[in-house]
């Protein structure tokens, strides 16, 4: 199992960087960070893929990996406000899957910084053909997507920042509720177009620590009435930085509404509420070498019990800068 959401925490410090620094890079040309981590990876779905599933009682996938990251930029221009960029940059989210970044960024005159980027998926999530039959019935398949991206930080040289992303979801040989019968089957068509928007604002409470308050925004229109949904929620980043040591912890929450009738579950305005909470840790070690560990948690809580869910994630590691 190779799902799991990458965290924005870690790389708040790149961020803050960009936020003050009069241009993109110290120097120009090539510069970047690899990092290696071995994780732990867990998912408790009914829509997940796992060794031992059971239609009623959906068991925990669980997985551990080498995790290898990485990004390479290479700066240019007499301000040093062009780059282009291409990785997998840790702070990085469009589609919920573990995804790889190419892209261009410049930075304005006012100070404001614009990307413009290109996430492929690099590995499918691993679901359920058909989610809605026994557990002897159960096969496998996964979904694949891809997305584009706009960001704005600091706009027009303020504290603010925008986050704009289109994706789309693939669902190799979807046949949910299949079983059932065509008509309804149509209506559970996990495939989609996906659209996302979060602002978020700077709001330096001192010289160590750092709060990021954001508003999301993610409309998930699906093929299938019964899937498509729209939620709101928001986001805090708390994030502190003392010498050697940069500590960041983020919470949100986001609330889901659907749009369509359940007929399988025979219940209509459904709606998921969903938990996020991470904690990311990084001790400088030497000049370009750093300890890295991370630990992230979602969970869903619906008004159908059989699309309640949970994963996790942690990890420790080392990055190199360069």
């Amino acid at each position: 199992m190779t799902k799991f959401k990458p965290l924005l925490s870690t790389v708040l410090l790149t961020v803050i960087s960009q936020s003050t620094n009069a241009a993109l890079a110290p120097e120009s040309g090539f510069s970047g960070e690899i990092s290696i981590s071995n994780a732990q990876i867990g998912d408790k779905s009914n829509f997940v893929a796992s060794s031992d599933p059971k239609i009623s009682s959906a068991e925990e996938a669980y997985d551990e990996f080498w995790m290898p990251l990485g990004m390479v930029k290479y700066t240019y221009g007499a301000k040093r406000d062009k780059e282009w960029f291409v990785g997998t940059s840790r702070n990085d989210i469009a589609v919920g899957t573990f995804v790889l970044e190419g892209g261009y960024r410049q930075q304005l005159e006012d100070g404001s910084i614009w990307s413009v980027s290109y996430l492929p998926t690099v590995i499918g999530e691993p679901i359920w053909k058909n989610p809605y039959v026994g557990a002897d019935q159960l096969e496998e398949t996964e979904a694949k997507g891809e997305a584009y991206r706009l960001q704005i930080e600091n706009i027009a040289g303020s504290l603010f920042t925008l986050d704009m992303a289109y994706g789309n979801r693939e669902v190799s040989s979807e046949s949910s509720a299949t079983n059932l019968n065509n008509n309804l089957s149509n209506q559970y068509d996990r495939n989609s177009d996906m659209y996302y928007a979060k602002g978020s604002y700077t709001l330096a409470m001192s010289d160590a620590w750092t709060l990021f308050p954001s508003l999301i925004y993610l409309l998930d229109d699906t093929n299938g009435e019964a899937m498509n949904n729209q939620g709101a929620g928001g986001e805090l980043t708390a994030l502190y930085a003392h010498k050697k040591h940069s500590i960041a912890a983020t919470m949100s929450y986001m609330n889901h509404e659907y749009r369509g009738q359940n007929a399988i579950f025979e219940q209509s305005g459904r709606i998921d509420d969903k938990y996020s909470a991470f904690l990311a840790y990084e001790y400088l070690a030497l000049q370009s070498l750093s300890l890295i560990s991370l630990s992230g948690y979602n969970a869903t809580d619906s008004s159908i019990a059989f699309y309640d869910s949970a994963d996790w994630i942690t990890s420790i590691g080392v990055n190199f800068a360069f």
